[in-house]
């Protein structure tokens, strides 16, 4: 006889498969003619080519609804993406990155595309291309992932899988345009061909500012990541302070969903009282507000980003970077950024940073402090990502 626990369960069960059904097409679909009922069939079209998952949620007008909207950036910026198009009178299909469905290119009059299918284009067709850039370059990044997992066996014995590998695409050698989320470091690899656009990375939630403790947060600094550990330099950052007592590393990012690492991590926490182990975090809610507020540095090493979204997240909280050059952080020279990409030496030199922000007066370390949340405010916000999103749709006269 089934139990209570039991039907709990396979209900929960049947619920998770709907909704995948429901908002995750299977192997990665499409949604088309969105805002065609509105526009009318002779409305020009664009095309999107990007990750689809909250796109049902904003189709049915719930985007605020969608499970994953305070777990990145992307997810909001597609919806804003796909609102502006439709506002300047494009009807939009949407493709998932793992679409396999053909495009029926000469559809279109403009594409904006996060994968390697530009290179499907045919070249004579009029349409307006533009590689929609979120990351290092594929062979830079996938490079740098290995070499960072290869240095953390190097120190610890331990191999770990490597999580961000990314697809290999050849769309800025088509494109008329790349935007770029990070620094001009982002794009060095890139095709010279396309136009340069800057794009100012939104956040998941901007918090309500709060004058900062100075005091009580100067000796605390905050590492905030998603998958992939070891590319983001956890391992550098933990290695880094567990030579330095006074000052007090806070780690959210859900480590356990990489066992191999959780295997050397685990009992650092336990032999280093400096060590803190958050989780995986919600920044939208007051308690990682209350915790952020409460630190004064951002360490984030990271080998490969397209713009370095976490710390763009911690800006607002007024958290001084320290940073690597390959994180692509705007914000790094309002605190520190590490040229070199050798493990050995970005341990050295988070050790040196923090030191020196120890050393700092109150006084200084504020003013930094409100010099980053300035930033923040003008350059990591919904509305700032709009109007940066915009002025490529101005540049594309469309």
């Amino acid at each position: 006889m089934p139990t209570v626990r039991g039907i709990r369960f396979r209900l929960a069960e049947a619920l998770r498969q709907t909704a995948d059904r429901l908002f995750v097409p299977p192997g990665g679909g499409s949604i088309r003619d969105i805002g065609l009922g509105k526009l009318g069939p002779a409305a020009p079209r664009a095309l999107v080519v990007y990750v689809i998952h909250a796109m049902p949620y904003y189709v049915a007008n719930k985007l605020e609804s969608a499970p994953m909207l305070n777990e990145h950036s992307m997810y909001w910026e597609i919806a804003e993406m796909v609102r502006q198009l439709n506002e300047r009178g494009y009807v939009v299909d949407f493709y998932d990155v793992f679409c396999p469905e053909p495009i029926d290119w000469p559809r279109y009059a403009a594409a904006f595309v996060q994968s390697d299918r530009l290179a499907e284009c045919p070249p004579e067709l009029p349409v307006k291309k533009v590689f929609y850039c979120t990351e290092n370059h594929w062979a830079f990044q996938n490079l740098a992932e290995m070499t960072r997992i290869k240095a953390f066996r190097d120190r610890t014995g331990i191999w770990v899988r490597p999580e961000r590998q990314t697809r290999i695409s050849f769309s800025d050698e088509y494109a008329d345009y790349i935007t770029l989320l990070g620094t001009p470091f982002q794009g060095q690899l890139y095709s010279a061909r396309p136009q340069r656009h800057q794009l100012d990375i939104s956040v998941a939630a901007v918090p309500t500012h709060e004058p900062k403790n100075v005091p009580a947060a100067r000796a605390n600094f905050l590492w905030l990541g998603s998958g992939g550990a070891v590319l983001k330099g956890l391992d550098l950052a933990v290695e880094a302070f567990r030579s330095l007592p006074d000052a007090h590393l806070y780690i959210a990012g859900g480590i356990e969903r990489e066992p191999r690492l959780w295997q050397w991590l685990k009992p650092l926490l336990e032999a280093h009282a400096n060590l803190h182990y958050l989780g995986w975090v919600d920044v939208g809610k007051p308690a990682f507000a209350k915790l952020a507020n409460n630190c004064i540095g951002a360490v984030y090493p990271s080998a490969s980003e397209g713009g370095g979204g976490a710390v763009a997240q911690l800006l607002h909280f007024g958290l001084i970077p320290i940073v690597t050059q390959t994180a692509t952080v705007r914000a790094a020279h309002l605190g520190f950024e590490i040229p070199s990409q050798e493990p050995d030496l970005i341990i050295a030199a988070i050790r040196e940073h923090v030191r020196t922000m120890l050393g700092w007066p109150e006084a200084e370390l504020a003013r930094r402090s409100a010099e980053v949340q300035a930033f923040a405010d003008a350059h990591h916000t919904r509305p700032a990502y709009a109007a940066s999103f915009a002025a490529l749709l101005d540049r594309m006269a469309l």
